[in-house]
């Protein structure tokens, strides 16, 4: 049977990326006089439709089990931000029902899981690849719409200031077109149905571990430990594998690098 919701979602993020590129070429990279210009309304960043917007969580909140005092640190500049006030514009469609849709199959698939053989089939694995790109599309989307920040106490860099997270990135020497093209992309990952051959880039297996953990780097790679469910979940966003046993030693090098 058809996921309805899911080819909804697809269907709409094909039929507006244009509407949603507009957007952010204008609110977000253009400037005049070397300042960016004030922004307009703002619109669902995944049908650009413009209301009623909601705030869409980049991490739902079952991920962090609701703890509102949890954070993540943005590398480029050491700011701090708690999960719970991380969000992005979505319509009231797409955040309650379509994505939301998603996000409760991806619990339930979590919450009956076996706890001593972590395997989903194809087509599971799929929607959890689906669930990851989605939130990567988020963070892509926070670091545009986010400015530079100079940290406490650090000096003031005046050009900077006005500049997108996104345009920092190091070792990434990104220009306004090229920001554009990337997000494009990741846009239009979104709206691909078939992910069959991304499933060895993702990895899941178990772990004993009593707290949460996660980490994200653009369009390369993620990793979520969730604690409550017994789950651990590293996915290669542009990196492919001949096995799965290939990815899971590459994902644990990363691991071990960064715990």
């Amino acid at each position: 049977m058809p996921d309805e919701p899911l080819i909804s979602l697809r269907k709409s993020i094909r039929q507006n990326i244009k509407t949603v590129m507009d957007f952010i070429d204008h609110n977000y990279l253009t400037r005049e006089n070397d300042k960016t210009v004030k922004p307009d309304s703002l619109i669902c960043m995944f049908c650009g439709s413009v209301g009623p917007i909601t705030k869409e969580h980049i991490l739902p909140r079952w991920t962090f089990q609701n703890d509102t005092e949890r954070f993540f640190n943005i590398t480029l500049n050491g700011q701090s931000q708690t999960y719970n006030k991380s969000t992005i514009p979505a319509c009231a469609k797409c955040n309650s029902v379509l994505l939301n849709y998603l996000e409760r199959k991806i619990q339930v698939l979590f919450t009956t899981a076996d706890p001593k053989n972590v395997e989903f089939t194809s087509q599971d694995a799929q929607n959890i690849i689906r669930w990851l790109e989605i939130i990567d599309y988020k963070f892509h989307i926070m670091n545009i719409s986010n400015r530079f920040l100079n940290l406490k106490n650090a000096n003031h860099i005046p050009y900077l200031k006005n500049l997108p997270l996104y345009m920092l990135l190091p070792n990434k020497d990104y220009s306004p077109s090229r920001v554009l093209t990337e997000i494009r992309k990741i846009l239009y990952r979104l709206s691909i149905k078939d992910k069959k051959l991304s499933l060895n880039s993702l990895v899941i297996f178990k772990t004993s571990n009593k707290s949460d953990h996660f980490f994200h780097t653009l369009n390369d790679f993620i990793f979520l430990e969730l604690a409550k469910y017994g789950i651990a979940i590293f996915y290669f966003y542009s990196k492919s594998f001949k096995n799965s046993e290939m990815a899971y030693k590459a994902a644990m090098k990363i691991v071990k690098e960064v715990y």
